[in-house]
Formats: structure tokens, C-alpha cells, sequence
């Protein structure tokens, strides 16, 4: 019963606390000291960083330059990639008639249920390959919080909600996110797409702000002619798109030929700026636990990473996924509204 009160509390709540946790990290003296032990952590971690050659050192220069890399699952190479994207590809086919109802009934955002992938182990413990934890910690300077994996189903209505809106993610000062397709995507399919120029007002003195890409913002933060820089990424099943999510506008662009599904696995600093912006997978805390427990040390801490947090961060309660996409498909409406 508490466990439900609790529930019902929280659901009241919605993101209120996440935001004002955001608006209180934002304050001048508490993101000056957020800044010094920033920097004071890149620097103590540099010479521990994993050094890297070949396609994984490719990998790093292109989101150093970049904001994204694009391969492929054959390229990488990393064990068990068939057997994990089969299964993601029985889930998006299950998901397939409930996720085009949920489209039909206008729903911004849409994804496989999380008791969908808890059955099929290798989808989340892929995520955890020890070389994909390398080029992660190596982007992003300190080791890294895994946060799971989100199976994103595209319907092809054409329509421009949710996270086919230029937007940013908001974990952390720098994100990782590796796509996963597990269909074949086409240039009118849904590709993902990424804007790579670096938003310049991020970060300054440590204030973040995380507006979404209406085209005037566009225009106004990376210059009239940021189209120029929109780079689409059209592939076979198997492609894999690495990105900088937090650093630069992207989204998932409308589908229109056919339905996609892909994978999206999730990586950020341990010591996140916004933990209560995390925990997008819909997995529970005592799922991802069961997940990780007979995995060696660096992933269970790279899964667990809230354990590693400071108590009073621990109690405030993670932004509910729906609520970021509420917002998104708001000023979608705006846009189209003109």
C-alpha cells in the first residue's frame, strides 16, 4: 500500500521537482561550484581515460568533430550483436498494431514496453560490451552511467511529434547515444538526423538551457544557414549511428515510406549534472540490478550508477519520459501553427 501511495504521490508531482532541481543547479554560485568540480574531475580522470585505435578511435574523432559517427553492427564487430538484434526485432514486430493505434490516437512518443525487453537479456547487457563503455568514457572524459536501452518505434504517418523535433537531450552536459536500427531506414523512412554544430550557448559558466529547435532558435544559435549542416543517416537494418545528443540538436526525422524501429542506448557521466533527468529505459531499478549482477565490476557500477550519487540528489525523483515529449509535441503545435 505505501508502495502505491508512493506511486500516486509521485504521479501528482509529475516533474516539478526535476525542475526545480534544474532551476536551483542553475543558480550563479551553486553552477560555478558545479563547473570547478567538473573540471576538477576531467582533470584528476585524464590519465586514466581508455586509449583507443582503429574504428573505435574513428568513432571519437567523428563526435569530437562531428556530433556522430555512422557504422554498422558487421563493422563493429562486438559479440552477440546477432542474437540482440533478432530480439529486438520480435519486440518491434509485436509492438507493431499497438503502436500504430497509439499513433492513430495521436501519442507523440511512442516505444516498446520495458516488460518487452526485460524478457530478452541481450538486448540491455549488449549495451554493456566493454569497448562500447571504452568510446563512451573516452568522448565523454570520466567513467560513464549506462542508462539502458529504449526501443523507439516511428510510425509512417509523417507526422512531426515527440522526438521528431529538433531537440537536445537533457542527462547531461555530454550524452552519448548509440542507434541501433532494427529495420531498414530509408531517407523519407524516419532516418535519424543530427545538426552538427555545437549550440554556443550551452555551457557557458555551466548554465544549460534546453529549449527545442523551433527554426527561429535554429537560426538565431547555429547561424540562418544551419541547414547546411543537417546530416541525415539513412541505412540497412544493423546500422549503428553514435552521437553526441546533449551537444547538438537531432531528432528522429518524420517517417513516411514505412514504419522504423531502433534501438537507443543511453550513456553519460556517473557523476551527471541532471540525474533526474535520467532513467529514460522504463526499467525499473531492481530490473536493471537483476540485469547486471552476474556482469564483472565495471559494468554492474556503470548500470548502478545511482549508487554513486550523493544522498540528497538520490531523493529527488527522475522527470517522467512522458512529460519531456508533452512538452515537445507543445511546440510542435506552435510550429505547425506558424
Amino acid at each position: 500500500m505505501a508502495t502505491a501511495l508512493s506511486r500516486k504521490i509521485l504521479n501528482r508531482l509529475g516533474d516539478k521537482p526535476a525542475q526545480f532541481a534544474f532551476t536551483m543547479s542553475n543558480l550563479g554560485l551553486i553552477r560555478r561550484r558545479l563547473k570547478r568540480r567538473y573540471d576538477a574531475a576531467l582533470d584528476r580522470h585524464r590519465p586514466s581515460l581508455p586509449r583507443l585505435n582503429g574504428l573505435d578511435l574513428a568513432i571519437i574523432e567523428g563526435l569530437e568533430r562531428d556530433g556522430l559517427f555512422v557504422t554498422s553492427l558487421d563493422a563493429l564487430g562486438l559479440p552477440h550483436s546477432a542474437e540482440m538484434l533478432r530480439a529486438a526485432q520480435k519486440v518491434a514486430s509485436d509492438c507493431t498494431e499497438s503502436a500504430r493505434q497509439k499513433a492513430r490516437a495521436g501519442r507523440a512518443f511512442i516505444s516498446a514496453p520495458a516488460s518487452a525487453l526485460i524478457d530478452k537479456p541481450e538486448i540491455f547487457q549488449w549495451g554493456l560490451n566493454e569497448r562500447l563503455l571504452d568510446i563512451a568514457e573516452a568522448h565523454i572524459g570520466l567513467p560513464v552511467a549506462y542508462d539502458g536501452m529504449t526501443l523507439i518505434y516511428t510510425v509512417a504517418d509523417g507526422t512531426e511529434l515527440g522526438t521528431r523535433l529538433w531537440h537536445r537531450d537533457r542527462e547531461d552536459r555530454k550524452v552519448i547515444k548509440v542507434a541501433v536500427y532494427c529495420t531498414d531506414v530509408t531517407d523519407r523512412g524516419g532516418p535519424f538526423e543530427l545538426i552538427s554544430r555545437v549550440d554556443p550557448s550551452q555551457g557557458v559558466d555551466d548554465r544549460y538551457e534546453f529549449d527545442f529547435g523551433t527554426e527561429q532558435l535554429l537560426s538565431e544559435r547555429l547561424g540562418p544557414d544551419y541547414s547546411r549542416a543537417i546530416v541525415s543517416c539513412p541505412g540497412p537494418a544493423g546500422t549503428v549511428v553514435f552521437a553526441d545528443t546533449a551537444r547538438f540538436f537531432h531528432r528522429g526525422a518524420p517517417a513516411y515510406d514505412k514504419d522504423r524501429a531502433a534501438l537507443y542506448y543511453g550513456y553519460f557521466a556517473t557523476t551527471t549534472r541532471h540525474p533526474f533527468f535520467c532513467e529514460r529505459s522504463g526499467l525499473s531499478r531492481r530490473q536493471i540490478a537483476d540485469l547486471a549482477q552476474d556482469m564483472p565490476a565495471r559494468q554492474r557500477a556503470s548500470a548502478l550508477w545511482r549508487k554513486a550519487l550523493p544522498f540528497f540528489l538520490k531523493l529527488i525523483p527522475p522527470a517522467p519520459v512522458g512529460m519531456a515529449f508533452l512538452a515537445l509535441s507543445a511546440a510542435g503545435s506552435c510550429l505547425h501553427k506558424g
